[in-house]
């Protein structure tokens, strides 16, 4: 029995010794790269074995099969890493995080992101840094001139006004050229940007060419420009506060053009000079009103404020990561009853769940409240107000601005009427999307995403009972808007390499995106107590509306990207996109791109030359579709009306059974790379054509409607964009770095409709020609006759086809002026074709600064303004601007304008002004307490101190209020502001 007792324990002695020499222990400690700081709940796995977490000092202890080379170790925020395994079985890891890396990471599409240095496509992203700390509600306002190609103009001062963007040129005479905006994978509305947070933006990536957005097929013809929002980092966790205080007056530009209108003696002297009043006429209404008034002063106030607050908590713990911010904006505008106000709260958060689960969720909320002041365009209550003769005054004689109507002036005090006639509208924001990914096989991801974009839009207009001019009659009209938007995207992306050469990732995708929009209206008026404003209370003229709107898109689409040795690339991408908008038959199209990089500087007779860093060359082609016109054209629709009483229908629209999608096909050749380490370079060439344009092409009246939307014509945009970028200075405590870029653009129109060469659009003067881009159609002025006195016109060719043409003949002029007879191509450029941006950057220890300017080269205007403050016989009793003095008096004069009693200033070229600028969109000075001084208070670990301009400088010719207004006729328009404001930063 001792015996087979002995036994047993040899055996089980054996045994064990054998399962001890199958395995061994590794034992060590995960910390961070950047800081060393220890870090917590780490994965650690090794193939056939269980695997760990670290523990709160960083530290592991694993058991692993003795045939195990390395361990496989990551984290949430932060690099995978594959270390090897070291015969003392102590393995101390350093990891690096994704965000150290954001430069070299982008997100141009579904699917993982990708090193920027390898995407194919035309991508420029933009840090999260260059658009925050803007005294501006909008983020694409800090996005003018820093993206070559791309457009970004501001045509309002207005806090609450959205800027036009255009990528490239102008991709559709017919639809829309806006792009495709799209925040964290969901697509969002173009007016939904206004509503954003740019603190919580983490990066914007512009994507220019079809390689990188046909993968979006619908929609993206136009580009698209990609939101990226910020996410927490493991064990980094961060309280951040950001205010900022700031003051709004005019720019200069327009304040020159405000002091340009005569004084009271020159006015008065004017009028007696012309005719128009004797001395004693002009005595006598001196004697009554004598002041001398700058009218601006009263229509736009100085130094109004604007307030932001943003604070932000971020970070993470073992395996989830969160972001969660809130917001307060508040800006007010120049004229009376202009503001915007914004709360904005954010929650981003992702977690992974194990080794193959992976789930985020964002969340979103904002509110707004906007004011605009209504009074441009023609309105002498602001727009034209200039227009007041300034012996008059707002004021009475004890300096105390009058109540309501300002005597003389017969206009309203402007706060008065704006108080009593009120616009106000509020906006409930809501962008909610989650994510769930799956990795159950080593390379494949399965992701499915769903997001929501909803809106709630309210509008009240109200005239108060009290307002002298309507007195016991006021008026109330409110409107709703609601709109939801519900995407829904499943994707498929494998990832594989062959022979460790040849690496591919494989994407399959489903999208379906479906909207609707639901509105209602009422009003009534006969008001007559400012104390109860409702429409109930109104007991004539009610009226009542709703309208409901839908549509939706279903898409499946793919992508293959190849990549020999990271030296040759090649992308592949296909999409189908079905329209609710389209004809029943034609409502599908497919979509296509194929994109090649060459990475040069990784060939053998490249790698020793030493100036040269790296060395890129693409090519690219694709198409992409546009489907941007309303959700019913392509269907005849039946409307009611009310006729005796009863309920009647008759149709309402046409209706084109044949419409179908915008196309467009976009080739791209580019070079880009790094020269001495301190030059880098991009540059592209890129051809873009667009068919079958969504055009609104005209009918005879006699057909019962005037227009029917139809695919018609073509249009070609060619042009190049360019990006330098330099270090001039790479010091440890000091750098200064410059940059430049532009984008050149010509447009051709290639076809139009019906035969056409050209069609000249009513009442804009803007004209489409066959083999020409677009352009002004305007009587071409030929200047005034010395001998006479009296204005002249070009005489257009005598051939109608040939108007297009320009004739400026001397020996063919005409002293009769007809806007319809003498109508011609001016040659003139509706589109600037060249705009870009430069800059320089700079610090010096805790110091640095950073300037930003944009500018456009070719940009052209009707300054409409000009025809009321340059015509005294048109507009008489009204002030003019000076410029007026410049008339002919006798033979032999060369004057500006002609003999008085002629028409001064008629609807011709002469309106036509070249809007070029030059602007200083943003200058930034700032300081960085150091680190040291901060260690001493235990809870601050940053603090800045900046202050911000913007547009305090701009370059012009232009005489008109704004030359960046994004218009053909520009009139009474509210110009764009400059600020100065203080900000302070803290973290902790």
């Amino acid at each position: 029995m001792r015996k087979l007792v002995t036994l047993f324990f040899n055996v089980l002695l054996f045994a064990v010794l054998q399962v001890n020499a199958q395995t061994k222990t590794v034992t060590g400690k995960v910390t961070d790269s950047k800081d060393g700081t220890p870090l917590a709940g780490v994965s650690i796995t090794v193939k056939g074995a269980a695997g760990t977490v670290t523990q709160p000092d960083g530290s592991f202890k694993i058991v692993v099969p003795t045939t195990a080379k390395s361990l496989n170790i990551s984290s949430v925020g932060y690099t995978r890493q594959d270390v090897s395994i070291p015969a003392s079985g102590v393995v101390n890891a350093n990891l690096v995080r994704e965000d150290s890396n954001l430069d070299e990471v982008i997100v141009i599409g579904y699917g993982t992101a990708k090193k920027k240095t390898d995407v194919t496509g035309s991508a420029v992203q933009v840090s999260g840094e260059r658009v925050q700390d803007r005294p501006t509600a909008n983020v694409l306002d800090a996005l003018q001139g820093q993206v070559p190609g791309l457009q970004v103009y501001n045509s309002s001062g207005e806090p609450s006004s959205t800027p036009s963007v255009r990528l490239n040129g102008v991709g559709s005479l017919g639809a829309s050229s806006t792009p495709l905006y799209i925040m964290d994978g969901v697509p969002i509305d173009a007016g939904t940007v206004l509503s954003l947070n740019p603190e919580d933006f983490e990066s914007v990536t512009v994507l220019r060419d079809a390689s990188a957005t046909s993968i979006y097929g619908s929609r993206a013809a136009n580009g698209v420009i990609y939101f990226t929002t910020k996410k927490g980092k493991v064990n980094r966790s961060q309280i951040s506060l950001n205010t900022q205080y700031g003051v709004s007056n005019l720019v200069k530009p327009t304040l020159d053009m405000f002091n340009g209108f005569m004084n009271t003696k020159q006015l008065t002297d004017f009028w007696v000079a012309t005719g128009y009043q004797t001395q004693a006429q002009v005595n006598n209404l001196l004697s009554i009103y004598n002041a001398d008034t700058k009218w601006y002063k009263t229509y736009y106030r100085e130094n109004v404020p604007t307030t932001q607050v943003d604070l932000n908590i971020s970070g993470g713990g073992g395996k989830t990561t969160y972001y969660v911010s809130g917001s307060y904006f508040d800006q007010e505008g120049l004229a009376f009853r202009s503001g915007y106000k914004r709360y904005t709260l954010r929650t981003n958060v992702t977690t992974t769940v194990n080794d193959w689960f992976q789930m985020g969720i964002n969340m979103f909320g904002g509110y707004d409240e906007r004011q605009t002041n209504p009074y441009g365009t023609n309105s002498t209550n602001r727009g034209l107000a200039l227009l007041a003769a300034p012996f008059y005054s707002p004021n009475d004689p004890s300096g105390r601005p009058y109540p309501n109507l300002i005597p003389g002036w017969a206009r309203y005090n402007p706060e008065y009427l704006a108080n009593t006639n009120r616009g106000n509208s509020n906006n409930l924001q809501f962008n909610p999307s989650g994510y769930i990914q799956l990795s159950p096989l080593k390379g494949l991801t399965i992701k499915a995403q769903a997001g929501l974009e909803f809106y709630d839009f309210r509008e009240s207009s109200v005239r108060l009972p009290s307002f002298i001019g309507s007195l016991n009659n006021g008026a109330v009209s409110e409107g709703f808007t609601r709109g939801s938007t519900k995407t829904f995207t499943n994707t498929a992306e494998y990832k594989f390499s062959f022979k460790n050469r040849h690496n591919f990732t494989a994407l399959a995708g489903q999208e379906f995106i479906q909207s609707a929009t639901t509105a209602f209206a009422g009003s009534s008026t006969g008001q007559t107590d400012d104390r109860l404003i409702t429409i109930s209370a109104g007991p004539t003229n009610f009226s009542a509306s709703s309208s409901r709107t839908e549509y939706a898109f279903l898409s499946y689409f793919g992508r293959l990207n190849y990549n020999l040795d990271s030296k040759y690339f090649l992308d592949l991408s296909v999409r189908n996109d079905q329209s609710s908008r389209f004809g029943r038959d034609l409502r599908g199209a497919t979509f296509y791109s194929a994109g090649f990089m060459w990475k040069a500087t990784k060939e053998r007779f490249l790698s020793n030359i030493s100036w040269l860093n790296d060395l890129n060359v693409k090519a690219t082609i694709g198409t992409s579709g546009n489907s941007s016109i309303g959700n019913y054209q392509a269907l005849a629709t039946v409307g009611s009306s009310l006729y005796n009483a009863g309920t009647t229908f008759g149709i309402s629209s046409a209706g084109n059974p044949l419409l179908s999608w915008e196309t467009q096909r976009q080739i791209n050749l580019g070079i880009s790379g790094t020269i001495f380490n301190r030059l880098n370079f991009d540059i592209e060439y890129y051809d873009r054509k667009t068919s079958n344009m969504l055009v609104s092409v005209p009918y005879a009246f006699t057909s019962g409607f005037s227009s029917i939307t139809s695919n018609v014509g073509s249009l070609s945009n060619r042009g190049i964009n360019a990006n330098l970028n330099y270090a001039i200075i790479k010091k440890k405590d000091a750098s200064l770095n410059t940059y430049v870029n532009l984008g050149y653009t010509t447009q051709k129109i290639t076809e139009l409709f019906q035969g056409k060469q050209f069609y000249i659009i009513p009442n804009t003067g803007v004209s489409w020609a066959v083999g020409q881009p677009v352009s002004y159609f305007y009587p071409i002025f030929s200047g005034i006759n010395p001998a006479t006195g009296n204005p002249e016109w070009f005489r257009p060719n005598a051939d109608p086809n040939l108007i297009v043409q320009t004739n400026k003949d001397p020996r063919n002029v005409t002293t009769a002026f007809n806007t319809n007879a003498l109508q011609q191509n001016t040659g003139i450029k509706r589109y600037a074709p060249l705009t870009g941006g430069f800059g320089l950057s700079g610090s010096y220890k805790q110091f640095s600064f950073n300037a930003d300017f944009s500018f456009a080269s070719g940009k052209y205007m009707i300054n409409n303004d000009r025809y009321f403050f340059e015509n005294p016989n048109q507009f008489p009793g009204f002030n003019q601007s000076v410029t007026v003095l410049d008339y002919w008096k006798q033979p032999g004069d060369v004057a500006r304008f002609p003999r008085y009693g002629v028409q001064f200033t008629q609807f011709d070229s002469r309106l036509i002004e070249n809007a070029s600028f030059i602007r200083l969109k943003n200058l930034t000075v700032a300081y960085n307490v150091a680190k040291d001084v901060l260690a001493r208070t235990k809870t601050i670990t940053g603090a800045r101190f900046f202050v911000t301009f913007r547009n305090i400088w701009t370059l012009t010719n232009y005489t008109g209020p704004d030359p960046e207004v994004d218009t053909n006729v520009s009139l009474g328009a509210n110009p764009n502001t400059s600020q100065v404001a203080f900000g302070l930063g803290l973290q902790f």
